[in-house]
């Protein structure tokens, strides 16, 4: 009677095992969905960031034309087109600061690091089971 409990109960417990391993993977898949859409939308941010000094540079351009048509206009008085120069740099200098964030942001790499460390951890923990 003993040879058939044992017998049965390997079975059972080999059973236990493969589920906990599949539940395991499932919650680990999760996790690493999860990571990774954090990840995606920080380089969506980078991008509007992107977006961001790419509309504030032709802004820019667009005083700098604007300031150069005054210029030519006022050939003899500086206020106006001095006042667009200024303007401009102050646009300038924002895109390059939002660019600068944008590209700050985009530089992370879309590895989810924390559940391929987990995983790591559980195929060691497995393996400790089974020897």
């Amino acid at each position: 009677m003993a040879d058939g409990l044992k017998n049965s109960a390997l079975p059972r417990a080999l059973s236990e095992v493969i589920a906990d391993v599949a539940d395991l993977i499932q919650k680990e898949m999760r996790l690493a969905r999860t990571e990774l859409s954090e990840k995606l939308w920080v380089k969506v941010q980078g991008g509007i960031w992107m977006g961001a000094a790419a509309l504030l540079a032709l802004i820019a351009v667009l005083v700098l034309i604007e300031a150069a048509v005054f210029g030519l206009a006022a050939a003899t008085g500086l206020a106006l087109h001095w006042s667009c120069l200024i303007v401009a740099g102050v646009l300038a200098i924002a895109a390059a600061a939002a660019f600068a964030k944008g590209r700050a942001d985009s530089q992370e790499e879309l590895v989810p690091e924390r559940s391929l460390h987990q995983v790591k951890e559980d195929i060691a923990a497995v393996k400790e089971q089974f020897s």
